[in-house]
């Protein structure tokens, strides 16, 4: 099958503020939310990052009330809806020409674990169109929980 898509030849990378001590490499970093602590030279894009009305209902309903398990289906559903307004398609568009201008872009966010949080939808949202997004700062084991 012929691929209708551009071939982009930057790379897309996602991270937590962690994360940042890994770039070594020349890239765009975004900040894809809605409040925290200023990055130097970094680009902030709230139209990648939930809603208040979301993130609200994540810190107000589920936040250390439900498990990932129970919360994580409803918060990725909802996301996704977002992700199809016009201001959100806008802004990914934006971030594909970049990945297709050869620039490397990196989404940075302050959840811990990548696994459960947007920022890895908004990198996931380009896997049909030719591009994989690699987390900077992966969660590669499992927390377990003692009592």
């Amino acid at each position: 099958m012929e691929n209708k898509y551009l071939n982009p030849t930057g790379k897309l990378y996602t991270c937590n503020a962690k994360g940042l001590k890994k770039i070594n490499f020349p890239a765009e970093i975004l900040m894809i939310t809605r409040a925290g602590f200023d990055i130097p030279n970094a680009e902030i894009v709230r139209d990648l990052s939930p809603s208040p009305d979301l993130f609200h209902t994540y810190l107000n309903e589920w936040k250390d009330k439900e498990s990932y398990e129970e919360w994580w289906p409803k918060y990725e559903k909802r996301f996704l809806a977002e992700l199809k307004s016009e201001s959100r398609v806008k802004a990914l568009r934006e971030i594909y020409k970049k990945l297709i201008q050869g620039k490397n872009v990196v989404m940075v966010c302050f959840c811990k674990d990548h696994r459960y949080c947007h920022r890895r939808l908004v990198g996931e949202f380009f896997n049909d169109y030719g591009v994989q997004a690699q987390e900077l700062n992966p969660v590669e084991v499992e927390q377990i929980n003692l009592f």
